[in-house]
């Protein structure tokens, strides 16, 4: 028992506190679920942990709003005026303090990363709370299904909000949160509950697209990796590739190829996200077990030698020359994801480059064959959309995706060997 602000306070009520403050407002299960780290808690763990959110109601430091929703019933849990100033003496977070938010390094860590930021910023969003709880879920299985080396950091948006000018015209960036993967790589996440319209898409990829000609107008380093649309379970059932075709095309005709060149744009329902994400983490690895298999599969084809080709940006697979005796042929090759759209800003670099990879020294003399695709995948095969949604005056990307979608081999790659 620990006295914080003449308030005598359990190691779990001081837990549930903590989880409230880091992630704004959760349910009882949600609660339950992130300190006893299953997703499926004992009743009796359910039990205490309502027991212990009543002592904190009678103490005045949490409160709770019944859910108008008939998937969630139930209330969601949020810490007072009063709370949130309890829970700041309990992390030692300084007066005025400005940190970067993410919330296992100073969890686990012990390294202060939570800031002096107002209450108004930390009250759920009452007017999205179910898009809100679907993010809780989201960060629940970042918790849990995660070890200690693969360890997925965290921040909400009131942490990677930015601002920023640009052709004279104030903007701001605010993804629904950041995560970081053990290799460094930072990816926003996009919350999509499939209620943004194809305008409201449009506008939304416009704003980044601004934000990133911002940021190579003034030489800054783009701070993310790729974008990550999250989607509720269901998405995975019905309408799931009709969605992803609304998004990605909205994210093609709205971003400059370069600058979509440069950023992943990925797509995952919430029980995909260990999977998606842990393809993330391996691409490097995952490109090299490619590579070995395409050397495999193109020498059974009759190719004596083959010449693979690295993208300079990312190091991974872009395309490969396989000669026989008198001719050659051209592989635009690719590793990704189930819903990914480097498959199609990769293929639109390719065929930009193509004639000069048919003037390279090494098939000089040699008859060219056309040339196919081969992607790799982990155990979904990627989806293809047929054509952009919408209006748009884009015939060169329909007719690459047209191109895409013929010759093409897709190769399953075990993702458990590597």
């Amino acid at each position: 028992m620990s006295i914080i602000s003449e308030y005598q306070l359990t190691h779990c009520s001081m837990k549930l506190l903590a989880y409230l403050f880091y992630y704004r407002g959760m349910t009882a299960l949600q609660l339950s679920q992130m300190y006893y780290e299953s997703e499926k808690p004992f009743p009796t763990q359910k039990s205490s942990v309502h027991n212990y959110l009543s002592k904190l109601k009678k103490q005045n430091l949490v409160a709770s709003k019944k859910l108008e929703d008939s998937v969630r019933p139930g209330s969601i849990y949020y810490l007072t005026t009063k709370g949130f100033e309890v829970v700041k003496e309990m992390l030692n977070i300084d007066v005025g303090a400005t940190e970067n938010g993410f919330i296992l390094l100073n969890e686990k860590n012990g390294i202060p990363t939570q800031s002096d930021l107002p209450y108004s910023l930390y009250q759920p969003p009452k007017q999205q709370i179910s898009h809100h709880l679907l993010l809780i879920d989201f960060f629940i299985r970042l918790r849990i299904h995660f070890s200690e080396e693969e360890s997925v950091d965290h921040r909400l948006s009131m942490y990677c909000s930015t601002p920023y000018t640009y052709n004279n015209t104030d903007g701001k960036i605010r993804p629904d949160a950041e995560i970081i993967l053990p290799n460094g790589d930072a990816y926003w996440i996009e919350v999509d509950r499939s209620t943004e319209s194809h305008s409201q898409l449009l506008a939304k990829f416009q704003n980044y697209k601004n934000f990133l000609s911002y940021l190579e107008e003034n030489n800054l380093p783009i701070p993310f990796k790729g974008i990550l649309f999250l989607t509720d379970e269901k998405q995975q059932l019905y309408g799931m590739k009709r969605r992803w075709t609304n998004i990605v095309s909205a994210y093609l005709k709205s971003m400059d190829p370069d600058q979509a060149a440069d950023i992943r744009l990925l797509m995952t329902p919430l029980n995909r996200v260990e999977e998606t994400l842990r393809f993330e983490m391996k691409r490097m690895k995952l490109n090299e077990a490619a590579k070995q298999l395409l050397h495999e599969k193109l020498h059974q084809r009759g190719y004596h030698h083959i010449l693979p080709f690295i993208r300079k940006s990312d190091q991974s697979l872009f395309y490969a020359i396989a000669v026989n005796k008198k001719s050659y042929k051209i592989f635009f090759v690719h590793v990704g994801n189930a819903y990914d759209s480097s498959l199609y800003t990769n293929f639109h670099q390719f065929i930009q480059r193509l004639m000069k990879i048919h003037q390279r020294d090494e098939v000089k003399q040699l008859q060219p064959e056309r040339f196919e695709q081969i992607v790799f995948h982990p155990d979904r095969t990627p989806y293809i959309i047929p054509a952009l949604q919408g209006d748009h005056d884009l015939k060169d990307i329909e007719e690459e995706l047209e191109m895409l979608s013929e010759d093409i081999t897709f190769i399953q790659l075990d993702t458990e060997d590597v």
